[in-house]
């Protein structure tokens, strides 16, 4: 048995322009708001989502994939210092839904058009705090893991 080069099935696409990236960019976008239209999300939530991720990119000037914690750090401690702690949350909420679709969708393609592993900037230490609709996970009590496993 000997080794091959393994080609990879999906094309990568190859970022050369600025052009290219734009192009990348709003086919990303786009991919994003149907999977959120086919996952039932309503199209006011949709559109905010959308709005958040272009006034983030307007600041950022650069692809959202590029986005690190310390970035997200500046954004919302300077450009949106003043803003309401809800209008914060909603913003990041919207931010980690789109990274959390790039990880799960095209972290690879990504990678390999523009060497950047994507990951999401929003963290336990950036996120606003406020109330929100944020998942979070609680286990279930250990007796409900026991009652499971033995059924």
């Amino acid at each position: 048995m000997s080794l091959a080069v393994v080609a990879p099935i999906r094309s990568r696409p190859l970022l050369e322009s600025p052009q290219d990236i734009a192009d990348f960019e709003q086919d990303l976008l786009s991919e994003f708001v149907l999977a959120r239209a086919a996952a039932g999300i309503a199209d006011e939530t949709i559109s905010g989502d959308v709005d958040a991720l272009m006034e983030v990119r307007g600041w950022f000037g650069r692809p959202l994939w590029e986005l690190i914690p310390t970035d997200l750090d500046r954004f919302f401690g300077e450009d949106q210092r003043r803003l309401a702690t809800l209008t914060k949350v909603r913003k990041a909420q919207a931010l980690a839904t789109y990274f959390e679709f790039l990880e799960v969708r095209h972290q690879a393609d990504i990678h390999a058009a523009t060497g950047v592993l994507v990951q999401c900037p929003v963290d336990e230490i950036n996120r606003p705090r406020g109330k929100t609709n944020m998942r979070v996970r609680i286990p279930p009590p250990a007796a409900d893991v026991d009652r499971l496993f033995a059924g």
